[in-house]
């Protein structure tokens, strides 16, 4: 016999397996209720449907031996996440699929009808053509448009063994992985050497502000220091005085250490794959 019915209860038997008490709509309870796993029985080798108090089951009833045990075969959606699922390009996408087979799938005419593919754009929908896997606010979803889309709340974690020899976690484009996805060494490379520069250039002004670099760089900061003083309150004049000396000091550290800002960045555009979307 098939039911349907509601978890009501939700307990560990004996052995530490999780059983379940469920209720149809007519009160009849039916208890114990074991669920039918796809990849149990074998330590360390499961699947575990999300099951709590009020989800919709079918029942399937096992009437042999000495007593009656019930088997949860599926969930039914609640009403309120019925909702969620969109029903339209549900008859052009079939009928396209018998038309021309799996090949329709590189180019599905449901674009036409339902969401269309944007590249750089979220897909939070839910349509009827979807597998689609959600718990809360964190989700799977395999659509034709859009391929496979993950969402975590409050997080997505990605976890490898520590071992260095087995571990990987692998991102590809075009068959592609390791440094060709992100390229990310030359573009590290120049970040690290824009930064020694920048380094090098407060290192030169330290010296010319205290005079240990050349006697060009005392000579201006002693004059900075006599204006200053002399011209101490004159908001114009400040702001001139504090402009001639940054062009100073800019002069005497560009040629002590040439600068390659403008090189970084021209040069770093090269360094992004057009696959790799990070916005």
């Amino acid at each position: 016999m098939i039911y349907i019915g509601s978890v009501s209860e939700v307990e560990l038997n004996a052995d530490g397996l999780p059983i379940f008490a469920v209720l149809d709509g007519m009160g009849n309870r039916y208890y114990p209720c074991t669920f039918v796993s796809n990849a149990g029985g074998t330590d360390g080798m499961f699947s575990m449907p999300a099951i709590r108090v009020g989800a919709r089951v079918i029942l399937a009833q096992n009437t042999g031996g000495s007593g009656h045990s019930f088997f949860i075969l599926g969930f039914l959606p609640d009403t309120e996440d019925s909702l969620a699922i969109s029903m339209d390009g549900v008859s052009s996408a079939i009928l396209l699929e018998k038309e021309k087979g799996r090949g329709s799938r590189s180019s599905p005419d449901v674009k036409s009808t339902r969401e269309g593919y944007t590249r750089n754009s979220d897909y939070s929908g839910v349509h009827i053509e979807d597998f689609h896997v959600e718990n809360e606010d964190s989700f799977v979803n395999l659509s034709q448009p859009h391929g496979i889309t993950l969402t975590g709340y409050p997080r997505v974690s990605v976890q490898i063994p520590e071992d260095t020899s087995t571990a990987c976690f692998r991102v590809s484009a075009g068959g592609q992985a390791s440094n060709t996805l992100l390229n990310a060494h030359p573009h590290l490379d120049r970040l690290f050497n824009y930064l020694a520069t920048i380094e090098a250039k407060v290192v030169a002004l330290e010296n010319a502000v205290v005079g240990t670099l050349t006697a060009d760089a005392l000579t201006a900061f002693n004059e900075g220091v006599a204006l200053n003083t002399n011209l101490a309150g004159s908001g114009v004049t400040q702001i001139a005085l504090s402009e001639d000396l940054t062009a100073k000091a800019a002069a005497i550290t560009s040629t002590v250490i040439p600068t390659t800002a403008s090189q970084v960045r021209e040069e770093s555009n090269e360094d992004i794959n057009p696959y790799v979307i990070i916005p």
